[in-house]
C-alpha cells in the first residue's frame, strides 16, 4: 500500500494556501508595473520620513547641513512624499505612467542638487549620490516605457 503525500498548501482550509491564493490574486491586480511601483511607494516615503523627521546624527552629516541652507528639511521632504502617493495610487491603476515621470523628476531634481552640492564642496560624496539618482531615474524612465506582458490564466 503506497502512502499519498498531500502537500501542505494541497489541504482545503490550510491557511497558507489562502495566503498564496491572495498573493496570486494581489500579483495579477498590480502587474510587475504595480509591483515596481509599491517599491517606489516604499524608498519614496522612506526618503520623505528620512527628511521630514531627521535624527540628531543625521542633522550633524554635510549632506542634511547643506540640504537644510537651501530649503527646511520638511519642504524637501515634500516631492518625496508626492512621489510616494502617486505611486501608491497609481500601483493599482491601469494608466499608471504619472507615477513613473514623477518618481523620474524628483530623482532628477535630487541629482543636480547632490551635484550642485559636490561641486560647491559641501557635500563630498555628492557626485556618487548624483549618479546613484540619475541611474535610478533612468531605470525607472526605462520600465515606464514597458507595457505589462500578457498573462494567460
Amino acid at each position: 500500500m503506497t502512502v499519498r503525500r498531500v502537500s501542505v498548501l494541497a489541504r482545503r482550509g490550510c491557511p497558507l494556501r489562502r495566503l498564496a491564493c491572495w498573493v496570486r490574486a494581489f500579483d495579477r491586480r498590480v502587474g510587475y508595473r504595480g509591483s515596481v511601483l509599491l517599491f517606489f511607494t516604499l524608498w519614496a516615503g522612506g526618503n520623505a520620513v528620512r527628511l521630514a523627521w531627521p535624527s540628531q546624527e543625521a542633522l550633524a552629516s554635510p549632506t542634511l547641513v547643506y540640504l537644510g541652507s537651501i530649503a527646511p528639511l520638511w519642504l524637501l521632504a515634500l516631492p518625496w512624499a508626492v512621489a510616494s502617493l502617486a505611486s501608491l495610487v497609481c500601483a493599482f491603476r491601469v494608466e499608471d505612467r504619472l507615477a513613473f515621470g514623477v518618481m523620474a523628476g524628483v530623482m532628477a531634481f535630487w541629482a543636480v542638487t547632490y551635484l550642485a552640492g559636490a561641486v560647491v564642496g559641501v557635500i563630498p560624496q555628492g557626485v556618487w549620490a548624483c549618479i546613484v539618482q540619475v541611474v535610478v531615474a533612468g531605470l525607472v524612465l526605462r520600465i515606464s516605457g514597458w507595457s505589462e506582458p500578457h498573462r494567460d490564466t
